[in-house]
């Protein structure tokens, strides 16, 4: 604990808050018979309402025991059972046209990812959420899959596979294809992992194996003991802070030592038009050995049509481990939503560091 990244964390950790992920599932339009419109603002998209269901711990006042079979029929009042198994599933397909090098290239990318998903509320003190992706050709694997109690009152603890940006912005509720890039570069990518986050009121406080979420080997998933903690705290105007050590092992079994800060904001300009931004900045070993970028982004939405742009980029200095990953690029995307679970839409992305030109036609829909 001399370190004053992981001695500051750990300050932030006596207030602890309690930050959930998002996530959303047709699943939930079926067991509370309600539209999606309930908790989406344009889906993937979550409204204010369905942000507040997910911190809740997919609890629907009023509505809850629609989920169960009655205690009458089985007969044991401590028992909540599905009355049907939380299921839905997602599909993303597209084509794409990319043109490098003065040189383009047609790819039908379909399917690039299927998923099934299942979550929902076991009761008032717990709550999970999964999914099994098969995505670009590859065997099906879990991503995330966590279980979340909440025994108290702003008190949180998850615990399973998990993403860390969602702390921040969840990219699995994006609307652009093109990604948040910064979450995903380097030795310590905020994408996923095995952990626990523990969280109450505005700060979470989080550990994870560092690894991924690769196959375990000899049993464990972990080939060392060295860890990752994180910490984010909200501050009023919709602000966050950000903060991130750990160790890991190079491919020489060196030991490094990685360092992330930022900052994320985000809010809605009217009611159709959200702003969002991310700067994170890290260095591993060395203060020379640095990292800086982020992303911003503006949602319009006046449904059932919808603009998305966003702009990303990742620099580094020359001849450092991470100028591998310098990227920017910006994109632009309109969805049309025939149906409130179809999304049809058009994006065009434009990367500068290696001049990529990318069109992508798809559709994305779930049920």
């Amino acid at each position: 604990m001399r370190n004053p990244l992981v001695l500051t964390i750990a300050v932030l950790g006596l207030a602890l808050a309690s930050v959930q992920p998002s996530r959303a599932i047709p699943a939930f339009a079926r067991q509370y018979h309600i539209s999606c419109a309930t908790c989406h603002v344009a889906p993937p998209k979550l409204n204010a309402f369905g942000q507040q269901f997910t911190d809740k711990g997919y609890l629907f006042e009023g509505l809850q025991q629609r989920a169960y079979i009655p205690d009458t029929v089985t007969g044991d009042e401590a028992l909540n059972l599905f009355d049907r198994v939380p299921l839905g599933f997602r599909f993303q397909q597209w084509a794409e046209l990319r043109v490098q090098n003065r040189q383009w290239r047609q790819d039908f990318k379909a399917p690039w990812a299927a998923k099934f998903l299942t979550g929902g509320a076991l009761g008032s003190i717990a709550n999970f959420y999964a999914y099994v992706i098969f995505e670009k050709g590859e065997p099906p694997f879990f991503e995330d899959a966590w279980v979340h109690l909440h025994p108290w009152e702003n008190f949180g603890l998850q615990l399973g596979q998990f993403q860390i940006s969602d702390l921040m912005f969840p990219r699995e509720l994006r609307l652009t294809r093109a990604d948040y890039s910064i979450y995903k570069i380097g030795r310590f990518p905020l994408t996923y992992q095995r952990g626990a986050i523990i969280s109450a009121f505005d700060v979470s406080l989080g550990v994870v194996n560092g690894n991924g979420i690769g196959e375990y080997i000899a049993g464990d998933a972990d080939a060392d003991n060295r860890k990752v903690f994180f910490g984010h705290i909200a501050l009023p105007l919709d602000l966050g802070l950000f903060a991130l050590y750990g160790e890991v092992p190079d491919t020489a079994g060196a030991l490094i030592r990685g360092y992330r800060v930022g900052v994320d904001w985000q809010t809605w300009l009217n009611e159709q038009l959200q702003l969002f931004t991310q700067f994170l900045y890290g260095y591993d070993q060395r203060r020379s050995e640095w990292l800086a970028g982020g992303f911003l982004g503006l949602d319009y939405v006046d449904f059932p049509h919808v603009v998305a742009a966003l702009l990303s980029s990742v620099e580094a200095p020359r001849d450092t481990y991470y100028r591998q990953f310098r990227t920017h690029s910006v994109a632009l995307q309109y969805s049309y939503y025939p149906y409130r679970n179809l999304r049809l839409l058009v994006e065009l992305e434009r990367e500068f560091v290696t001049p990529i030109l990318r069109l992508t036609i798809g559709a994305d829909f779930a049920y």
